[in-house]
């Protein structure tokens, strides 16, 4: 977007003069500036800030963000790159839960297993003992 603007002759034109506004139309006095779209709510509060370059061009100061396409496009590349991490770290960890509850569902079944196979000797034992318990009671005499 185009906007005009006076050079501050005591700052060796370097600047826009702080005390007269941008304009929208051309004017004697005025020096045509091009300000990208993305820098136009910048520019129309801080127009004394930046720099004239030649054939129009604006250098945008250093305390105000870089706001130019490509600064952003590459802001939103690493956010991008930041989200697919973070996707891939989500699936992992999915993928580790889905492992780990496997592995308890076997455990779980493991165990039930063994305890099965520990209350089958268990009474196996009961009885063996309950027979010698006989045959130690028939062998022995009865007090009297």
């Amino acid at each position: 977007m185009n906007y005009y603007v006076k050079p501050d002759s005591k700052l060796n034109n370097e600047f826009p003069d702080k005390d007269t506004a941008p304009a929208l139309e051309p004017a004697d006095g005025l020096q045509e500036v091009d300000v990208p779209a993305t820098s136009v709510q910048y520019f129309t509060r801080y127009w004394w800030q930046y720099r004239l370059l030649d054939n129009g061009r604006l250098q945008a100061p250093g305390n105000l963000p870089n706001v130019d396409i490509d600064y952003l496009q590459g802001i939103v590349d690493q956010q991008a790159d930041k989200l697919g991490q973070a996707l891939t770290t989500v699936g992992q960890l999915q993928t580790a839960l889905a492992n780990a509850a496997k592995a308890q569902v076997q455990a779980q079944q493991q165990f039930v297993k063994t305890q099965e196979q520990f209350q089958k000797q268990f009474v196996g034992l009961s009885q063996q003992i309950v027979a010698v318990q006989k045959q130690v009671a028939e062998l022995t005499p009865a007090e009297k």
